[in-house]
């Protein structure tokens, strides 16, 4: 095990995004530690094939991170989940008995449960489901990636049958993050979205801006009628479109389409929001065609 991931619903992740942190929280559920006031945030080293039951944008960490300086206790099992979970409490904190009556102190090294450390390195036990309850936020800058994944679109462990992101592609999740960003000015997470040095060739963002600058595309421009405006000067159509951004990234598609009609055409459109993406990220040379061969544009 080399990474872990905590997912969250759209305006979850945009609440992370500005505060620059998954933070942590007072637990709810049926957990044995819901009256303690321990607060934690949550991630977990499985990925799901049907789609994630907690969200659809999926922020990864490093373990070595998350586990670094912290001990190790039994939470509990949770056997009616499916499949069943376990929960282990990652703390700073001395929870040794005679300081909690809630959690078991667990050791990785020697323990023979479904978290072990040997030799640096670790393992868990993934025909369940793995859930670390970690006794502080999570600071984006620890961040080293972020999905937009599927929902699964039977179950929504938060919000149930109400849940709106069950049925969304990865590629309207994507536009909706990164129309926030990019409209808003968040820039919590530019570094993770940038190619390391040692990939760049001529590629200076990674894939996942492509998804979401496809799904921004197909929200926003496929509507060719659309663009009855006469707005074409570079630096006015980037004005008009960070404003129509905004207002996707907040879930305002009528008004984000409002004002994108005030643009001359579409190729308008495409010029404007290379340029916001290049200015935004701070970098040269991206295009919508820089994914091509990953097949999203």
């Amino acid at each position: 095990m080399t990474k872990v991931h905590h997912v969250a619903h759209v305006p979850d992740a945009r609440r992370i995004l500005e505060d620059k942190r998954v933070r942590s929280g007072l637990i709810y559920d049926e957990s044995r530690l819901n009256r303690t006031r321990t607060c934690v945030s949550w991630a977990s080293a499985n990925t799901w094939v049907e789609g994630s039951i907690y969200g659809n944008v999926q922020f990864t960490f490093d373990w070595a991170d998350i586990i670094r300086g912290r001990r190790v206790y039994w939470v509990e099992d949770m056997p009616d989940y499916s499949p069943p979970a376990y929960r282990l409490l990652l703390t700073d904190r001395d929870l040794s008995p005679g300081v909690s009556r809630n959690v078991i102190a667990y050791d990785p090294a020697v323990d023979k449960g479904p978290l072990r450390e040997r030799e640096g390195d670790w393992y868990w036990n993934d025909d369940y489901t793995s859930e670390f309850m970690i006794e502080d936020d999570l600071p984006l800058r620890l961040c080293r990636g972020v999905s937009f994944i599927r929902h699964r679109r039977d179950i929504c462990r938060l919000h149930g049958c109400s849940c709106g992101d069950r049925t969304a592609s990865e590629f309207m999740t994507g536009g909706r993050i990164m129309a926030f960003l990019l409209g808003s000015g968040v820039h919590s997470l530019d570094r993770t979205f940038r190619r390391p040095a040692s990939m760049r060739s001529r590629l200076p963002l990674l894939d996942s801006v492509d998804v979401g600058i496809k799904g921004i595309r197909d929200a926003l421009r496929d509507d060719r009628d659309r663009f009855v405006g006469g707005i074409r000067r570079a630096a006015s159509s980037r004005v008009v479109l960070r404003g129509a951004l905004a207002h996707y990234g907040a879930d305002r598609i009528d008004d984000a389409c409002e004002l994108v009609s005030q643009l001359a055409s579409a190729q308008v459109f495409d010029d404007a929001l290379e340029g916001v993406v290049n200015e935004h990220f701070g970098v040269e040379g991206w295009t919508f065609f820089s994914g091509q061969a990953a097949g999203f544009v």
